[in-house]
């Protein structure tokens, strides 16, 4: 690949709540950094190249009826790489793969950054990998006989039931995201807003015993 190869268009992350889906086109690629509007490669201090990761996505953006939606997520900020690896976790996947959908949201800034007025900002993601051909589909079932009549029972058949689902209503992408977000030190009302909740449920959630 040539360092400055050409690709889509760029996901923008420019306010909090900012949010992009899209789908994997192919396999990530590393490529050095330019300093900043510049087409000169970027170096750190030892010497050692700037490096970041492009992903090329499928997405439903469009600007204009020419734009095919086709954009790269560019992956410098070690926020952002974290998140994405977080989310590649949880998913179960080796790492992102063609055909998989992966969301990107931009939730707040880093307290902790050491420049307040260009603060890092934070991120969540959630990643779905892509069905699999190979996977094994569910054997379908055998025609049912018909019922065969048996002596009435005092005793009430068993009959199983499903689990109840949790009090708090979360999902286990929105649990594992407000403990990220929880760590990175996000305000409350920030989060409710990130990972799609309603503070109520979050309170529950946090009275629910385990």
């Amino acid at each position: 690949m040539s360092l400055f190869e050409s690709s889509s268009k760029g996901l923008k992350f420019e306010t909090i709540g900012t949010s992009h889906t899209g789908t994997v086109k192919s396999a990530p690629r590393e490529r050095q950094q330019t300093k900043y509007g510049t087409q000169e490669p970027d170096f750190w201090p030892n010497g050692d190249p700037k490096m970041q990761i492009l992903v090329d996505l499928q997405t439903q953006d469009r600007i204009d009826p020419s734009d095919d939606g086709e954009r790269t997520l560019y992956v410098a900020s070690k926020n952002l790489k974290k998140a994405i690896g977080e989310a590649i976790r949880q998913s179960g996947a080796p790492d992102l793969q063609p055909g998989g959908v992966l969301t990107i949201s931009y939730v707040g800034n880093d307290p902790a950054s050491k420049n307040p007025a260009n603060p890092a900002k934070l991120y969540a993601a959630q990643y779905t990998p892509a069905a699999s051909a190979f996977a094994p589909a569910a054997p379908a079932a055998a025609p049912s006989a018909p019922p065969i009549p048996s002596a009435p029972s005092a005793q009430a058949p068993f009959v199983a039931q499903a689990p109840a689902a949790p009090a708090h209503g979360l999902s286990d992408e929105q649990v594992a995201q407000l403990g990220q977000l929880r760590a990175a030190g996000i305000p409350a009302a920030t989060i409710v807003t990130a990972i799609g909740a309603t503070a109520e449920q979050i309170a529950v959630f946090d009275s629910t015993p385990f």
